[in-house]
């Protein structure tokens, strides 16, 4: 399994109607098995986060299939008009605004600078 951050810009004092907008989050979807495992979202400062943790194989592919579903791109829409850099179907993942861990700690436990 792979985790991204998925890091965008957002305009500020319109956090409520993301919020909003995440009441109607697509799990369905993600029930469904399009690829993507988990997702953590994160909110503040002007700033809107996702951490998508992929399924075992090819990211990519797994990403791609993400975006592709009627469901998450109607999200990803609603969205927009609040969040700036959201992908679209068929984005490839070069262009966007991703980030992948480099570094995982964690107290009693050793430092892996390779596989957070």
């Amino acid at each position: 399994m792979q985790t991204v951050l998925l890091v965008c810009p957002m305009e500020l004092g319109k956090e409520h109607l993301v919020r909003q907008a995440h009441d109607q989050f697509p799990l369905a979807a993600l029930q469904r098995g399009i690829g993507i495992e988990r997702i953590v979202a994160f909110i503040g400062s002007g700033t809107y986060a996702l951490a998508l943790t992929a399924a075992d194989g090819d990211f990519q592919a797994n990403f791609a299939r993400f975006l592709a579903d009627p469901e998450v791109e109607r999200f990803f829409d609603d969205l927009r008009p609040y969040v700036r850099d959201l992908p679209h179907p068929g984005a490839k993942t070069a262009d966007l605004p991703l980030a992948t861990a480099m570094l995982l700690w964690q107290a009693g436990g050793e430092c892996d600078a390779t596989t957070p």
